[in-house]
């Protein structure tokens, strides 16, 4: 398991070795949602998930 750091409160999060760009994670610490990032150079972060809303055709 790789260990991050929340961009939030700054805690350890655990992140599995197999997880993919894009996967969402919650930090039972904080209770942050967050979304797993590549850079260029393949370092893995974690950044705040854009809140997700329903679009009702409005």
């Amino acid at each position: 398991m790789k260990k991050l750091e929340c961009p939030i409160c700054g805690g350890e999060v655990e992140i599995p070795d197999d997880a993919l760009p894009g996967e969402l994670f919650e930090h039972e610490e904080c209770g942050s949602q967050l979304e797993l990032e590549v850079d260029d150079n393949g370092k893995y972060r974690l950044k705040e998930a854009e809140e997700i809303s329903e679009d009702w055709g409005e």
